[in-house]
């Protein structure tokens, strides 16, 4: 299973009230990670139980012998008491696995949350089997591909009963970058002022994000590809007069990506659409795009393009000319629809 699939197993499980003895979370991606440990703070302890049966601890303030003697202590007038250690990767291994005793046999009426963040525990440690022998969770989070994160955000639009089009989701996601809770906030932002069953439109994403329908980074990709030059220059000269929210090294990056997917689109002639999508890293839904436009460039002039992207990003950072930076893009897009 995916983090995703693993991440909405948990959370319903969480939202039943089906509690485990122990979770452990750990991976390299925080958000899942936080948003687990939020949701079990806010339901499993009730909010006038929680002077005395929940504690939040600290790795960096706190040890192996406090978080077992914690768990250890019963609930006071409620039916189960919390334990959350935050920053759990402030501990050496060592330390960590000083708590498998406690581990392999929980106390029942304790929920223990280890949020161990930013790096995964190590597999060939028994940690890992013992929370799971004990009845815990084990909980990984990995980082989430930068072609999945549409899919991502479609899925949590889903969850709150929204509709959220793939080419939106891309659109999201090439302008909101790798960073997946801002991303998501972003979503969950979108669902607040969209009726339960609605759908997330450009417009109304242009309107409350900020990301025109008209001038992004998806509509210059397409423009280019289809070699509509007169949208494109628009779009570029959009760019140039707003760099704060359009920044040329991001762009000429999401070109390069662009640029060498039209390339494997080449690389891969009489493959199925799935096959294309899983090779290129892209929503199957745009496989037809990028296939129609690789068309429009054989592989010599993918090269060319991308020895002129090379040059525009060095001009970028100040090498190799001392013209207008901002013209970039248009002296760019000239060469290309040459």
């Amino acid at each position: 299973m995916s983090t995703t699939d693993d991440y909405k197993k948990v959370m319903l499980d969480v939202r039943a009230g089906n509690f485990k003895p122990v979770y452990l979370l750990h991976g390299e991606e925080s958000f899942f990670i936080d948003r687990i440990a939020e949701e079990i703070e806010h339901l499993c302890v009730q909010e006038h139980e929680r002077d005395f049966n929940q504690t939040i601890l600290y790795g960096r303030d706190s040890d192996p012998d406090t978080v077992k003697d914690t768990c250890l202590r019963y609930p006071m007038m409620a039916e189960r008491q919390l334990v959350v250690v935050r920053e759990l990767q402030t501990w050496r291994i060592d330390q960590v696995e000083k708590l498998e005793p406690y581990l392999a046999k929980p106390t029942p009426t304790t929920v223990l949350v280890l949020a161990y963040k930013h790096k995964k525990v190590d597999g060939r440690k028994s940690i890992l089997k013992t929370v799971q022998k004990g009845g815990g969770v084990v909980f990984t989070s990995d980082k989430v591909r930068d072609d999945k994160l549409p899919d991502v955000l479609v899925s949590f639009a889903k969850n709150h009963k929204r509709k959220l089009g793939a080419a939106e989701a891309e659109l999201l996601a090439n302008h909101l970058g790798s960073d997946l809770a801002k991303a998501v906030k972003e979503v969950e932002k979108l669902c607040l002022v969209t009726e339960e069953g609605g759908a997330i439109t450009s417009e109304v994403i242009q309107r409350f994000v900020g990301i025109s329908k008209d001038y992004n980074v998806f509509e210059l990709q397409n423009a280019i590809g289809t070699r509509n030059a007169a949208k494109a220059q628009r779009i570029a000269q959009h760019f140039a007069n707003d760099p704060k929210d359009n920044p040329l090294p991001l762009t000429l990056g999401a070109l390069n990506t662009y640029f060498a997917k039209l390339a494997m689109v080449h690389a891969l002639p009489g493959r199925s659409q799935q096959e294309m999508a899983a090779a290129m890293k892209v929503n199957p839904y745009f496989v037809k795009d990028y296939v129609a436009q690789a068309r429009n460039y054989p592989l010599a002039k993918i090269t060319e393009v991308q020895r002129h992207l090379r040059q525009c990003d060095l001009r970028s950072k100040g090498i190799g000319g001392d013209g207008d930076q901002r013209r970039t893009p248009e002296e760019f897009l000239a060469k290309v629809m040459a």
